[in-house]
């Protein structure tokens, strides 16, 4: 036993293969080539490992740095022959077991991270930074659930503000690949690709830089693989097997604590499944942010406005469900958000235990922000640059004059619909006072004739107020679904200019690195940079085909409510006229 287990600590070390310095402050370790360091920890953050030297120094050490190291076999000692001039190999430095330092404390409430964590010096990449939840501070209902608050206590907090993933942490400023390039001389010249000085960009932090600068592999688990085909309309999301929808009903005011809290639980129901879970706002919040986390280069529709006033007044609740619905249509439209592990945990989970290793699980995930590519099959055609960078500046053009068009939209029906529950409302009262004012005044008569037109006459009064009551309808049951169409249209497309942004910078590290690498690093990164190329343009048809079909239903239920509407009104003045005939 004690055999195995010396075997099994000498086999966790790596030999250095490239200088690198520590930053200050960092708890990064400086190496050197040649040094064997014992593995105390591997898998920090992607990318890095922590290793303790022959000195007993422990620290960070990028595991592209380093290749395992075998040493010699354990054997009885063997006389020494002098040999001059030959300098003896340096000895293999004695390893001491290292504490083990737990990575996962879901379980551990007494667990303290190692420094290192805490800090992060000016300069260097930082861990992917995960959105804070705004559950703590929810105008829809009170607060998180308490196995929530739970997760919330015992959560590992790498550094202030940061989750840790595996996505992409610290990281040296630049990457040094270890190849050579041959010059004229016949001197060997080593590789080295800058990486951003500023730590702090999108671009560095959702771990896109790491993704084009990496020529790492990543093994992806079946359920998330997905694929980009190429189509007649160009690079599309593999379509889904099975179509689905998701309806939201029956939100409900509940409490808890004995009444202390109350809260709105909203009703879903997939078609798929046919199960029906109960979700608070919290919980769609909280999808919202391991959506956006994890999809960065992919468009997430928004949800409802937040407000305190009036939090469970019925139009505000039926208002939320509305946009709700419209949240959960896009999503389980879209071909690869609706098939995700979260969203479908979301949609279906009932078991209070399952929802909480599922929602850790979620948290947790490897494949967020630029390692999400790691999980989709690209295409192996190479695109010609210059024409991608066209159609994403013709997409932009478009995107931009979608959303003057919709805010110009916006608020010309939002002054319509003023108008009409405002004064087009008070002046068909009026006129339904004026008719019946009028009606009064041939009651005097006491003819028979002046009776009937005495009678007529308060009849359309009574139907003009019943036309007003008709128009403040119309403006919420036939306006409002446009103006919260309108809505979630403008703030799904919200994030296509951040998208755009992260593939220009990942074009621009190309760029950069023409010229300085070697044509086989040059080539690996522009794989790289064709495969962010194809993920935006499907994503680009993506929203091109579901803009034609949101603006085709929405505007064709719209004008033909509007047609009901006027139709309606134009029917009771047609029968109120024949009283006068």
């Amino acid at each position: 036993m004690k055999f195995f287990s010396l075997l099994f600590l000498v086999m966790r070390q790596v030999r250095v293969e490239y200088d690198f310095a520590a930053q200050p402050g960092s708890g990064e370790m400086s190496v050197t080539t040649g040094e064997i360091l014992s593995i105390v920890r591997e898998n920090v953050s992607g990318g890095w490992m922590e290793a303790k030297n022959n000195r007993g120094e422990l620290g960070l050490v990028p595991e592209s740095y380093v290749a395992t190291y075998v040493p010699p076999a354990i054997s009885a000692p063997i006389p020494t022959v002098p040999v001059p001039n030959v300098p003896s190999a340096p000895p293999v430095p004695p390893f001491t077991a290292p504490k083990a330092v737990p990575f996962d404390n879901w379980g551990n409430d007494t667990y303290i991270p190692p420094t290192y964590s805490q800090n992060l010096p000016a300069g260097h990449e930082t861990i992917p930074q995960r959105p804070v939840s705004h559950s703590m501070n929810d105008d829809f209902d009170d607060e998180w659930t308490d196995d929530d608050d739970e997760a919330q206590e015992t959560e590992l907090p790498p550094a202030p503000g940061f989750r840790p993933t595996a996505s992409n942490a610290l990281e040296p400023r630049s990457v040094n690949l270890g190849r050579t390039q041959s010059t004229a001389s016949g001197i060997g010249q080593q590789t080295k690709i800058s990486r951003s000085i500023n730590r702090f960009t999108q671009f560095v932090k959702s771990g896109m830089e790491s993704y084009i600068l990496s020529d790492t592999l990543r093994n992806v688990p079946a359920h998330e693989k997905l694929e980009i085909i190429i189509s007649n309309q160009g690079p599309i999301w593999r379509p889904v097997d099975q179509h689905y929808s998701c309806t939201i009903d029956k939100p409900k005011k509940e409490s808890k604590l004995k009444g202390l809290k109350s809260f709105i639980a909203y009703s879903l129901t997939s078609s798929a499944s046919g199960i029906q879970v109960a979700r608070r706002y919290k919980h769609f919040d909280w999808l919202h942010e391991q959506l956006q986390s994890k999809f960065i280069m992919l468009s997430i529709p928004p949800l409802p406005e937040k407000q305190v006033a009036g939090r469970y007044e019925e139009d505000l609740i039926d208002h939320r469900k509305h946009i709700l619905q419209l949240y959960v249509n896009k999503i389980c439209r879209h071909p690869v958000i609706s098939r995700s592990e979260v969203w479908l945990h979301f949609m279906t989970c009932t078991d209070e235990k399952q929802w909480k290793i599922g929602k850790r699980k979620a948290e947790k995930d490897e494949f967020v922000g630029g390692n999400f590519l790691y999980t989709v099959h690209f295409p192996e055609q190479p695109l010609q640059m210059h024409e991608v960078e066209r159609q994403m500046d013709v997409f932009q053009r478009g995107v931009r004059s979608m959303e003057d068009s919709v805010r110009v939209m916006s608020e010309r029906l939002g002054t319509f619909q003023k108008l009409y529950s405002g004064s087009v409302k008070q002046n068909w009262q009026r006129m339904a006072a004026a008719f019946q004012g009028l009606g009064q005044s041939f009651e005097a008569d006491g003819t028979p004739a002046s009776a009937r037109m005495m009678e007529a006459l308060h009849r359309t009064g009574h139907q003009y107020n019943s036309i007003g009551d008709e128009v403040e309808r119309h403006t919420k049951e036939d306006m409002e679904p446009v103006l919260e169409s309108l809505f979630s249209y403008k703030g799904t497309i919200q994030s296509v200019p951040d998208i755009l942004s992260l593939h220009k910078q990942a074009v621009g590290k190309f760029r950069e690195t023409e010229g300085k690498a070697s044509a086989v690093d040059v080539e690996r990164i522009r794989k790289r940079v064709d495969n962010t190329s194809y993920l935006v343009l499907a994503e680009m048809n993506h929203l091109n085909a579901e803009k034609v079909e949101d603006f085709k239903q929405m505007m064709g239920t719209y004008l033909k409510k509007q047609a009901e509407f006027h139709q309606k009104c134009a029917n009771t003045l047609n029968e109120l006229a024949r009283l006068y005939s």
